[in-house]
């Protein structure tokens, strides 16, 4: 049975976060994962806009990964609190993420 993961990490303020996201992306996918990345939402959207999505994707999630720099986003805080509030897995940081099989 495939299980997806939710990647969380700071984004305001970091130009190139959508190049951190799409690591991190490539490694859960190598590890079989099925990926929930919010960086790839389209820009442009009010800033108050984006949560209801990413919370909405991170719903749908079994796991939640926060990136390097988490603790400084309020964003990424916000979605660690709600996946805790739904008992979900959460890892500290990419490396202590299972390799669960079945990765490209």
């Amino acid at each position: 049975m495939s299980k997806s993961i939710y990647i969380a990490g700071p984004m305001a303020g970091h130009p190139d976060y959508w190049e951190t996201f799409a690591l991190a992306e490539r490694a859960l996918i190598k590890k079989g994962w099925i990926v929930l990345n919010p960086a790839v939402l389209p820009q442009g959207l009010k800033p108050e806009a984006y949560m209801p999505i990413c919370l909405a994707m991170l719903n749908a999630a079994d796991a939640i990964c926060m990136l390097e720099g988490w603790l400084t986003s309020t964003g990424a805080r916000t979605e660690k609190a709600f996946a805790g509030y739904q008992r979900k897995a959460c890892y500290l940081d990419l490396e202590n993420v299972p390799d669960i099989g079945g990765g490209a």
